[in-house]
């Protein structure tokens, strides 16, 4: 079960990352549908990879690394999320 919770970790971990960049750098891409799309599955299999990890309680290092990193990049992600609907509103809302 670490095994395939850390090769599932990885690419999930990518993706935010990628997430993190588009965000910054070329925010078009992400309000497409397959960049919602995306971003929200991203954010969904963060939490329960998370708790798939907090469930199981593992003790050794690199599983309590991942579990932080994991945790961290969702986190980041729910927050980038988070800041573009207030950018959205707030752009919606001047006249």
């Amino acid at each position: 079960m670490r095994n395939t919770l850390k090769i599932l970790s990885i690419p999930l971990i990518l993706v935010q990352l990628l997430i993190l960049y588009l965000w910054i750098f070329d925010w078009e891409k992400l309000v497409t549908q397959i960049g919602l799309i995306t971003w929200i599955v991203s954010i969904v299999l963060g939490i329960v990879i998370y708790l798939i990890y907090f469930k199981l309680s593992l003790k050794d290092k690199s599983s309590i690394a991942n579990k932080r990193v994991v945790l961290c990049s969702t986190l980041l992600t729910i927050v980038l999320a988070m800041g573009a609907l207030l950018i959205e509103f707030v752009t919606n809302s001047m006249p």
